[in-house]
Parts: structure tokens; C-alpha cells; sequence
């Protein structure tokens, strides 16, 4: 019924079903041969969008660690720069007796500073405590 016998088919039946076979494996190999070129690419471009991708994430990392860099040198200049000035007056200030800078050089000296208003200016509620200050 649906099997079709050897000795029912004609020679030209048999070469057609042949070429048709050969023309569909080239065809398949053919695929085949394509599907492998066009895997080979997608993984090239799917390397190439994630080293895209990549590179604007440290672009951005960049920016953002370049910004805080910067922020925090602003600040150590700001905070330096009031602080080396308090110091260089507290060091005209101070005034070490010879004697004692001459017998201990490694020992820790200790200067308190004075405001320089006069107390009665001040609430007792608002002042502040004295600072203590060290210099090497």
C-alpha cells in the first residue's frame, strides 16, 4: 500500500529520487556548514556587546571613583588648610624654655591654647572646653 516496491519503479523514477537525495545532503551540509559560520559570529558578537558593556561599566566606575577623588581632596584641602593655619599661630604661641627642649627632644610637649576673647564675653553655657594640642 504505502511501500512502494524496486520492480514497480522505473530506472528515471530511481535516478530522480536519487538526485533529490543528493541535493538535499548538499543542502544539509550546506546548512550545517552555515550554521557553524553564523554560531562562530554570534559568539563574536556576543563577546564583543559584553566587552562593550564592560567598558561602559569602568568608564562609569571611572567617572564615579575620579568624583569621589576629587571630592575627598577638596576636603583634605579644606580641612588642611584651617588646621595648618591654627597650627602655624599655635607655634608663634608657644614659647618652650630652652632648658627643657635642650635635655628631652623625644619627650611630647603639651600646649593649651587660650581663647583669644576674654571670658566674660561668654556665657559659661556656651563655651567650649579648652583644646589640647601636641606637636612632636
Amino acid at each position: 500500500m504505502g511501500i512502494i516496491s524496486e520492480t514497480t519503479m522505473s530506472p528515471q523514477e530511481l535516478e530522480e529520487l536519487q538526485k533529490k537525495k543528493t541535493s538535499l545532503e548538499n543542502e544539509l551540509q550546506s546548512l550545517d556548514e552555515r550554521e557553524k559560520t553564523l554560531d562562530k559570529k554570534l559568539k563574536t558578537f556576543e563577546e564583543k556587546l559584553m566587552i562593550q558593556e564592560l567598558e561602559e561599566k569602568v568608564k562609569a566606575k571611572r567617572e564615579s571613583v575620579n568624583q569621589l577623588e576629587s571630592r575627598m581632596k577638596e576636603l583634605e584641602e579644606k580641612w588642611k588648610g584651617p588646621r595648618e593655619k591654627s597650627e602655624g599661630s599655635a607655634k608663634v604661641q608657644e614659647h618652650p624654655t630652652p632648658q627643657v627642649a635642650e635635655e628631652a627632644p623625644q619627650q611630647e610637649e603639651m600646649v593649651v591654647m587660650e581663647p583669644d576673647v576674654a571670658p566674660e564675653s561668654h556665657k559659661p553655657e556656651q563655651q567650649e572646653p579648652k583644646k589640647k594640642r601636641r606637636f612632636f
